[in-house]
Protein backbone atom coordinates (compact mmCIF):
# COMPACT_ATOMS: atom_id res chain seq x y z
CA UNK A 1 0.00 0.00 0.00
CA UNK A 2 1.18 3.39 -0.53
CA UNK A 3 0.38 7.02 1.45
CA UNK A 4 -1.56 9.94 -0.42
CA UNK A 5 -1.57 12.82 1.46
CA UNK A 6 -4.62 14.69 1.79
CA UNK A 7 -6.02 18.19 2.06
CA UNK A 8 -9.15 19.97 2.29
CA UNK A 9 -10.62 23.09 1.91
CA UNK A 10 -13.74 23.82 3.33
CA UNK A 11 -16.43 25.43 1.12
CA UNK A 12 -19.22 26.17 3.19
CA UNK A 13 -19.41 25.72 7.24
CA UNK A 14 -19.25 22.04 8.61
CA UNK A 15 -21.09 20.41 11.23
CA UNK A 16 -20.58 17.59 12.54
CA UNK A 17 -22.17 17.10 15.95
CA UNK A 18 -19.38 15.54 18.89
CA UNK A 19 -21.93 14.40 20.87
CA UNK A 20 -25.07 12.96 19.09
CA UNK A 21 -26.94 13.25 22.58
CA UNK A 22 -25.24 16.76 22.94
CA UNK A 23 -28.02 19.59 23.90
CA UNK A 24 -25.35 22.47 23.01
CA UNK A 25 -24.85 20.75 19.00
CA UNK A 26 -21.07 21.19 19.84
CA UNK A 27 -19.13 20.39 16.92
CA UNK A 28 -15.86 18.33 16.18
CA UNK A 29 -12.45 19.79 15.67
CA UNK A 30 -11.77 17.38 13.01
CA UNK A 31 -13.13 15.05 10.45
CA UNK A 32 -12.72 11.48 10.87
CA UNK A 33 -11.79 8.24 8.74
CA UNK A 34 -15.23 7.01 9.40
CA UNK A 35 -17.40 10.49 7.78
CA UNK A 36 -14.81 10.95 5.15
CA UNK A 37 -15.44 7.08 4.17
CA UNK A 38 -18.80 7.59 4.29
CA UNK A 39 -19.28 10.22 2.32
CA UNK A 40 -17.48 8.80 -0.14
CA UNK A 41 -19.44 5.86 -0.15
CA UNK A 42 -22.73 8.15 -0.62
CA UNK A 43 -21.00 9.53 -3.81
CA UNK A 44 -20.28 6.18 -5.40
CA UNK A 45 -23.49 4.57 -4.55
CA UNK A 46 -25.07 7.78 -6.33
CA UNK A 47 -23.63 6.56 -9.47
CA UNK A 48 -24.11 3.05 -9.20
CA UNK A 49 -24.53 0.05 -6.87
CA UNK A 50 -22.33 -2.22 -4.27
CA UNK A 51 -20.11 -4.04 -6.33
CA UNK A 52 -16.34 -5.08 -6.66
CA UNK A 53 -14.87 -1.41 -6.83
CA UNK A 54 -17.36 -0.77 -4.30
CA UNK A 55 -15.90 -3.83 -1.74
CA UNK A 56 -12.20 -2.83 -3.15
CA UNK A 57 -12.50 0.95 -2.47
CA UNK A 58 -14.49 0.89 0.74
CA UNK A 59 -14.67 -2.39 2.63
CA UNK A 60 -11.36 -4.27 2.32
CA UNK A 61 -8.64 -2.83 4.75
CA UNK A 62 -5.80 -4.72 2.96
CA UNK A 63 -6.80 -2.56 -0.21
CA UNK A 64 -8.24 1.37 1.09
CA UNK A 65 -7.79 3.35 4.31
CA UNK A 66 -9.29 6.68 5.08
CA UNK A 67 -7.33 8.56 7.66
CA UNK A 68 -8.70 11.63 9.69
CA UNK A 69 -9.05 15.27 8.28
CA UNK A 70 -7.50 17.11 11.17
CA UNK A 71 -6.29 21.00 11.58
CA UNK A 72 -2.90 20.26 10.73
CA UNK A 73 -0.27 17.94 9.91
CA UNK A 74 0.80 16.62 12.92
CA UNK A 75 -1.04 15.87 16.49
CA UNK A 76 0.75 16.52 19.94
CA UNK A 77 1.05 13.12 21.94
CA UNK A 78 -0.15 12.87 25.30
CA UNK A 79 3.34 13.16 26.93
CA UNK A 80 3.72 16.47 25.52
CA UNK A 81 2.97 19.27 28.30
CA UNK A 82 3.77 23.17 28.30
CA UNK A 83 3.75 26.30 30.66
CA UNK A 84 0.42 26.36 32.47
CA UNK A 85 0.59 30.47 31.89
CA UNK A 86 1.91 30.90 28.45
CA UNK A 87 1.63 27.34 26.40
CA UNK A 88 4.50 26.50 24.25
CA UNK A 89 5.11 30.21 23.90
CA UNK A 90 7.11 29.88 27.30
CA UNK A 91 8.49 26.00 26.64
CA UNK A 92 7.46 23.00 24.95
CA UNK A 93 8.64 19.76 26.07
CA UNK A 94 7.47 15.59 25.85
CA UNK A 95 7.47 13.93 28.90
CA UNK A 96 7.68 10.12 27.28
CA UNK A 97 12.01 9.72 28.82
CA UNK A 98 10.99 11.30 31.83
CA UNK A 99 8.12 8.78 32.60
CA UNK A 100 10.20 5.62 31.22
CA UNK A 101 13.25 7.22 34.07
CA UNK A 102 10.08 7.53 36.46
CA UNK A 103 9.60 3.49 35.89
CA UNK A 104 12.72 2.84 36.51
CA UNK A 105 13.12 4.12 39.87
CA UNK A 106 9.54 3.79 41.02
CA UNK A 107 9.47 7.65 41.20
CA UNK A 108 11.91 8.09 42.87
CA UNK A 109 14.30 10.67 41.35
CA UNK A 110 16.17 13.17 42.58
CA UNK A 111 14.98 16.98 42.83
CA UNK A 112 16.88 18.36 40.14
CA UNK A 113 16.21 15.54 37.71
CA UNK A 114 12.32 15.95 38.09
CA UNK A 115 12.45 19.95 37.76
CA UNK A 116 13.00 20.40 34.09
CA UNK A 117 9.56 18.46 33.24
CA UNK A 118 7.47 19.78 35.86
CA UNK A 119 8.31 23.41 36.18
CA UNK A 120 8.48 26.15 33.04
CA UNK A 121 11.78 27.49 33.15
CA UNK A 122 10.86 30.64 32.08
CA UNK A 123 8.73 31.74 35.05
CA UNK A 124 8.99 28.55 37.05
CA UNK A 125 5.16 28.03 36.32
CA UNK A 126 3.85 24.20 36.73
CA UNK A 127 3.71 22.39 33.03
CA UNK A 128 0.81 21.34 31.98
CA UNK A 129 -0.52 18.46 29.29
CA UNK A 130 -0.62 20.30 26.05
CA UNK A 131 -3.17 19.28 23.45
CA UNK A 132 -3.73 20.50 19.55
CA UNK A 133 -2.26 19.83 16.09
CA UNK A 134 1.36 21.21 14.73
CA UNK A 135 3.39 20.89 11.78
CA UNK A 136 7.10 22.20 10.59
CA UNK A 137 7.66 25.70 9.48
CA UNK A 138 11.13 26.38 8.16
CA UNK A 139 12.33 23.24 10.27
CA UNK A 140 10.76 24.79 13.61
CA UNK A 141 7.63 23.70 14.98
CA UNK A 142 4.58 26.05 14.95
CA UNK A 143 1.09 25.72 16.61
CA UNK A 144 -1.77 25.55 14.02
CA UNK A 145 -4.01 28.58 15.04
CA UNK A 146 -6.69 27.70 17.11
CA UNK A 147 -10.44 26.07 16.26
CA UNK A 148 -12.31 28.69 13.78
CA UNK A 149 -16.14 27.48 15.07
CA UNK A 150 -19.70 29.67 15.18
CA UNK A 151 -22.65 29.48 16.21
CA UNK A 152 -25.80 30.36 14.62
CA UNK A 153 -29.66 30.30 15.39
CA UNK A 154 -31.93 28.11 13.14
CA UNK A 155 -35.98 28.06 12.95
CA UNK A 156 -37.19 24.80 13.42
CA UNK A 157 -39.86 23.60 10.63
CA UNK A 158 -43.14 22.94 11.19
CA UNK A 159 -43.94 19.31 9.96
CA UNK A 160 -47.19 19.74 9.22
CA UNK A 161 -46.87 23.20 7.17
CA UNK A 162 -43.38 23.12 5.90
CA UNK A 163 -42.56 26.27 7.04
CA UNK A 164 -40.99 27.88 10.26
CA UNK A 165 -42.45 26.85 13.32
CA UNK A 166 -43.41 29.27 15.89
CA UNK A 167 -40.94 29.45 19.06
CA UNK A 168 -38.68 26.87 17.72
CA UNK A 169 -35.32 27.89 17.44
CA UNK A 170 -31.70 26.13 18.02
CA UNK A 171 -28.10 26.76 17.68
CA UNK A 172 -25.78 25.34 15.34
CA UNK A 173 -22.18 24.95 15.92
CA UNK A 174 -19.93 24.70 12.85
CA UNK A 175 -16.68 24.32 11.63
CA UNK A 176 -15.73 27.87 9.32
CA UNK A 177 -13.40 28.24 6.39
CA UNK A 178 -10.80 30.12 6.70
CA UNK A 179 -9.16 32.24 4.19
CA UNK A 180 -5.77 29.92 3.80
CA UNK A 181 -5.79 27.21 0.75
CA UNK A 182 -6.18 24.44 3.09
CA UNK A 183 -8.37 23.86 6.07
CA UNK A 184 -7.75 20.14 6.95
CA UNK A 185 -5.09 17.88 6.37
CA UNK A 186 -4.82 14.00 6.36
CA UNK A 187 -4.63 10.67 4.59
CA UNK A 188 -5.55 7.90 2.54
CA UNK A 189 -3.85 4.68 2.37
CA UNK A 190 -4.23 2.69 -0.89
CA UNK A 191 -3.07 -0.15 -3.26
CA UNK A 192 -2.56 1.29 -6.86
CA UNK A 193 -6.00 -0.05 -7.84
CA UNK A 194 -8.04 1.69 -5.20
CA UNK A 195 -6.38 4.78 -5.54
CA UNK A 196 -7.12 4.97 -9.66
CA UNK A 197 -10.54 3.92 -8.62
CA UNK A 198 -10.96 6.91 -5.78
CA UNK A 199 -9.21 9.57 -8.11
CA UNK A 200 -12.30 8.54 -10.83
CA UNK A 201 -14.68 9.18 -8.17
CA UNK A 202 -13.86 12.31 -6.97
CA UNK A 203 -13.43 13.47 -10.88
CA UNK A 204 -17.32 13.30 -11.31
CA UNK A 205 -18.03 14.96 -8.52
CA UNK A 206 -15.11 17.84 -9.08
CA UNK A 207 -13.25 16.48 -5.93
CA UNK A 208 -16.28 18.08 -3.92
CA UNK A 209 -17.94 16.00 -1.29
CA UNK A 210 -20.53 16.71 1.17
CA UNK A 211 -20.61 15.68 4.78
CA UNK A 212 -21.50 16.01 8.22
CA UNK A 213 -25.16 17.41 9.51
CA UNK A 214 -27.74 19.84 7.80
CA UNK A 215 -26.82 19.53 4.16
CA UNK A 216 -29.68 20.77 2.95
CA UNK A 217 -29.53 23.57 4.68
CA UNK A 218 -25.78 24.71 3.15
CA UNK A 219 -23.67 22.86 5.21
CA UNK A 220 -21.14 20.30 4.38
CA UNK A 221 -19.44 21.17 1.18
CA UNK A 222 -15.54 20.02 1.41
CA UNK A 223 -12.96 20.27 -1.70
CA UNK A 224 -10.55 17.28 -1.48
CA UNK A 225 -7.16 17.49 -3.24
CA UNK A 226 -5.06 14.01 -3.61
CA UNK A 227 -1.35 14.02 -3.47
CA UNK A 228 1.23 11.71 -4.88
CA UNK A 229 0.99 8.31 -3.62
CA UNK A 230 4.60 7.48 -1.32
CA UNK A 231 5.55 3.89 -0.53
CA UNK A 232 5.64 3.70 3.05
CA UNK A 233 7.62 -0.06 2.50
CA UNK A 234 10.65 2.84 2.03
CA UNK A 235 9.83 5.09 4.88
CA UNK A 236 10.72 3.04 7.96
CA UNK A 237 13.82 4.28 8.79
CA UNK A 238 15.80 1.53 11.38
CA UNK A 239 18.92 3.84 11.76
CA UNK A 240 16.42 6.03 13.17
CA UNK A 241 14.97 3.52 15.78
CA UNK A 242 18.58 2.87 16.30
CA UNK A 243 19.37 6.59 17.62
CA UNK A 244 16.03 6.77 19.08
CA UNK A 245 16.97 4.23 21.74
CA UNK A 246 20.50 5.08 22.06
CA UNK A 247 20.03 8.37 23.36
CA UNK A 248 17.44 7.59 25.73
CA UNK A 249 19.86 4.84 26.81
CA UNK A 250 22.50 7.59 27.46
CA UNK A 251 19.47 9.77 29.31
CA UNK A 252 19.12 6.64 31.83
CA UNK A 253 22.51 5.88 32.28
CA UNK A 254 23.03 9.31 32.89
CA UNK A 255 20.88 9.09 35.76
CA UNK A 256 22.36 6.13 36.72
CA UNK A 257 19.23 4.08 36.25
CA UNK A 258 19.92 0.21 37.20
CA UNK A 259 19.80 -2.31 34.97
CA UNK A 260 20.26 -0.41 32.21
CA UNK A 261 22.76 -1.22 29.75
CA UNK A 262 24.30 -0.11 26.08
CA UNK A 263 23.01 -3.03 24.25
CA UNK A 264 18.98 -2.15 25.30
CA UNK A 265 17.00 -1.44 22.44
CA UNK A 266 13.96 0.89 23.48
CA UNK A 267 11.12 1.48 21.06
CA UNK A 268 7.62 3.54 21.37
CA UNK A 269 4.33 2.40 19.83
CA UNK A 270 2.64 5.64 19.17
CA UNK A 271 -1.12 6.16 17.75
CA UNK A 272 -1.81 9.66 16.36
CA UNK A 273 -5.01 8.46 15.30
CA UNK A 274 -6.07 6.04 17.94
CA UNK A 275 -7.19 2.13 17.98
CA UNK A 276 -9.89 -0.05 18.55
CA UNK A 277 -8.43 -3.20 20.44
CA UNK A 278 -10.03 -6.08 21.42
CA UNK A 279 -8.91 -9.45 23.32
CA UNK A 280 -9.91 -12.75 22.22
CA UNK A 281 -13.53 -12.14 24.08
CA UNK A 282 -13.99 -9.13 21.77
CA UNK A 283 -13.48 -6.79 25.13
CA UNK A 284 -12.39 -3.70 24.49
CA UNK A 285 -8.67 -3.01 26.05
CA UNK A 286 -6.07 -0.69 26.27
CA UNK A 287 -3.19 -3.81 26.12
CA UNK A 288 -1.92 -4.22 22.96
CA UNK A 289 -0.52 -7.50 23.75
CA UNK A 290 -4.26 -8.76 23.17
CA UNK A 291 -3.64 -8.10 19.82
CA UNK A 292 -0.10 -8.48 18.90
CA UNK A 293 1.16 -11.81 20.77
CA UNK A 294 4.65 -11.24 19.91
CA UNK A 295 4.42 -8.45 23.03
CA UNK A 296 4.83 -8.78 26.88
CA UNK A 297 1.52 -8.22 28.93
CA UNK A 298 1.34 -4.60 30.23
CA UNK A 299 0.98 -5.43 33.86
CA UNK A 300 -1.80 -3.88 36.33
CA UNK A 301 -0.86 -0.71 38.43
CA UNK A 302 -0.60 -2.80 41.49
CA UNK A 303 1.96 -5.11 40.01
CA UNK A 304 3.73 -2.74 37.69
CA UNK A 305 6.52 -1.95 40.30
CA UNK A 306 9.09 -3.02 40.94
CA UNK A 307 10.74 -3.60 37.69
CA UNK A 308 11.89 -6.66 38.16
CA UNK A 309 8.58 -8.32 38.86
CA UNK A 310 6.96 -7.82 35.75
CA UNK A 311 6.37 -10.28 33.11
CA UNK A 312 9.36 -10.94 30.59
CA UNK A 313 8.27 -12.20 27.33
CA UNK A 314 11.17 -14.36 25.50
CA UNK A 315 10.99 -14.22 21.71
CA UNK A 316 11.84 -17.28 19.97
CA UNK A 317 13.91 -15.80 17.73
CA UNK A 318 16.27 -15.11 20.86
CA UNK A 319 16.09 -12.25 23.26
CA UNK A 320 13.51 -10.90 25.52
CA UNK A 321 11.24 -7.68 25.86
CA UNK A 322 9.64 -6.11 28.60
CA UNK A 323 6.99 -4.19 29.43
CA UNK A 324 8.54 -0.60 30.48
CA UNK A 325 5.76 2.40 30.18
CA UNK A 326 2.58 3.84 28.64
CA UNK A 327 0.66 7.04 28.73
CA UNK A 328 -2.78 6.16 27.27
CA UNK A 329 -6.39 6.36 27.80
CA UNK A 330 -10.07 5.20 26.78
CA UNK A 331 -12.16 7.65 24.85
CA UNK A 332 -15.59 6.61 23.65
CA UNK A 333 -16.18 6.01 20.14
CA UNK A 334 -19.44 7.16 18.90
CA UNK A 335 -21.10 7.42 15.30
CA UNK A 336 -24.01 6.96 12.90
CA UNK A 337 -24.97 4.60 10.18
CA UNK A 338 -26.34 6.99 7.89
CA UNK A 339 -27.71 3.33 5.44
CA UNK A 340 -29.99 2.45 8.65
CA UNK A 341 -30.97 5.86 9.92
CA UNK A 342 -29.57 4.44 13.34
CA UNK A 343 -26.67 5.27 15.90
CA UNK A 344 -23.44 3.03 15.84
CA UNK A 345 -23.10 0.79 18.33
CA UNK A 346 -20.76 2.76 21.06
CA UNK A 347 -17.28 1.20 21.02
CA UNK A 348 -14.23 2.27 23.39
CA UNK A 349 -10.69 3.08 21.87
CA UNK A 350 -7.16 3.90 23.06
CA UNK A 351 -7.20 7.52 22.45
CA UNK A 352 -5.55 9.45 19.78
CA UNK A 353 -1.35 10.10 20.64
CA UNK A 354 -1.25 7.65 22.92
CA UNK A 355 2.31 5.67 23.74
CA UNK A 356 3.62 2.77 24.62
CA UNK A 357 7.10 1.60 25.53
CA UNK A 358 8.90 -1.55 25.39
CA UNK A 359 12.57 -2.91 25.59
CA UNK A 360 14.21 -5.68 23.65
CA UNK A 361 17.25 -7.38 25.86
CA UNK A 362 19.34 -9.27 24.36
CA UNK A 363 22.16 -9.60 21.45
CA UNK A 364 22.38 -6.98 18.61
CA UNK A 365 22.08 -9.35 16.15
CA UNK A 366 19.24 -10.82 17.20
CA UNK A 367 17.52 -7.40 16.96
CA UNK A 368 16.99 -8.65 12.85
CA UNK A 369 13.52 -10.21 13.59
CA UNK A 370 11.89 -7.98 16.02
CA UNK A 371 12.72 -4.71 13.36
CA UNK A 372 11.19 -6.92 10.50
CA UNK A 373 8.01 -7.15 12.82
CA UNK A 374 7.77 -3.32 13.66
CA UNK A 375 8.12 -2.51 9.65
CA UNK A 376 5.25 -4.76 9.25
CA UNK A 377 3.36 -3.16 12.29
CA UNK A 378 4.12 0.34 11.19
CA UNK A 379 2.89 -0.71 7.56
CA UNK A 380 -0.10 -2.55 8.42
CA UNK A 381 -1.17 -1.20 11.99
CA UNK A 382 -3.40 -2.92 14.49
CA UNK A 383 -6.93 -2.93 15.83
CA UNK A 384 -10.26 -2.82 13.67
CA UNK A 385 -11.98 -0.34 11.91
CA UNK A 386 -8.47 -0.11 10.09
CA UNK A 387 -10.16 1.47 6.88
CA UNK A 388 -11.70 3.89 8.76
CA UNK A 389 -8.24 5.30 10.09
CA UNK A 390 -7.91 3.57 13.28
CA UNK A 391 -5.13 1.58 14.62
CA UNK A 392 -2.24 3.51 12.45
CA UNK A 393 1.18 3.01 14.40
CA UNK A 394 4.40 5.11 14.67
CA UNK A 395 7.51 3.58 16.08
CA UNK A 396 9.90 5.64 17.14
CA UNK A 397 8.23 9.23 17.13
CA UNK A 398 11.36 11.43 16.45
CA UNK A 399 8.69 13.93 18.55
CA UNK A 400 10.20 12.17 21.85
CA UNK A 401 13.64 12.85 21.09
CA UNK A 402 13.47 15.90 19.91
CA UNK A 403 11.64 17.92 22.23
CA UNK A 404 12.87 15.40 25.23
CA UNK A 405 14.16 19.25 26.67
CA UNK A 406 12.71 22.02 27.17
CA UNK A 407 12.12 24.53 24.04
CA UNK A 408 10.75 27.09 23.24
CA UNK A 409 8.94 27.50 19.82
CA UNK A 410 6.61 29.69 17.41
CA UNK A 411 2.96 30.50 18.23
Amino acid sequence: MKKILVTAKLLVPVAIKRDRQSERSESVRTLTGTSVRGALASVYLQHGQVDDTFRHLFLDERACRFGTLDPGPEIFPLTAASCKREGIKHVLVDQLWYRIAQHHTEGKLPENAETPWRQCGNCKEDLKGHHGFWHENNGRLSEDASDKHHVIAHVGIDRHTNTAAESILYTLEALLPSCEKKDLYGWVMADDKAFTELKTLLETEGYCISIGHHRTRGYGDVCLQLGEPIDIKNSTDEENWEQWSSKLVAFLRQLSIPGCTPDDFYFSLSFPTGAVLVDSFLRHTIDLADMIPWLPVMPSVDAAFPMTGRPIHQLSTGGTLHWVAAVTKHERLRGWNAAHGLPRQDEWMVARGSVYVYCFKGAPEERGALIQQLKTLFQEGVGLRRNEGFGTVLVCDDFHRQYANQQEVQS
